[in-house]
């Protein structure tokens, strides 16, 4: 505004500038990774929880083991765990081979896969299975512990 007279122009009172708080894009995608990350987190939850009682069937020799639900829920879960992953490796913006605890779960998951699967399908023999268990269960325990403590590597 100017004022009258000098041809100077006056602050304007910090009380026209002020607005009212809208909500931004960025608010926005916080409130969903915050979403996408409890999602996750669950997912994973629940595939450790599935993974291990697929694993007592198995040292039981139990028929549910061979049940349609339990070769078909893991799948499903799993396809959801990966994809909410793939989401928040995008929106964070922490990728693979740039970000080393990134890189570690990746590598981490992959060893679980082997491992899990000569667990439940490819062990020949009881003792190997139980093996291959076991060390499944160590390595979701590694993938845990690099997700809570994000090493800087």
């Amino acid at each position: 505004m100017l004022c009258q007279g000098t041809g100077l122009v006056e602050p304007v009172p910090v009380a026209v500038l002020h607005f009212q708080y809208q909500p931004y894009f960025f608010d926005e995608l916080m409130n969903s990774y915050l979403l996408i990350k409890h999602l996750h987190i669950g997912f994973a939850v629940l595939s450790l929880a599935g993974f291990a009682l697929r694993g007592i069937w198995m040292l039981t020799e139990s028929a549910l083991l061979q049940a349609r639900l339990t070769r078909i829920l893991p799948h499903i879960n799993d396809t959801l765990l990966l994809a909410s992953a793939i989401w928040l490796v995008i929106v964070t913006r922490q990728y693979p081979l740039v970000v080393g605890w990134v890189t570690i779960k990746i590598g981490l998951l992959l060893l679980y896969i082997g491992f899990g699967t000569m667990a439940l399908k490819r062990g020949k023999t009881r003792q190997s299975r139980t093996i291959y268990f076991v060390i499944s269960l160590l390595t979701i325990a590694g993938i845990f512990a690099v997700a809570l403590i994000k090493p800087g590597w």
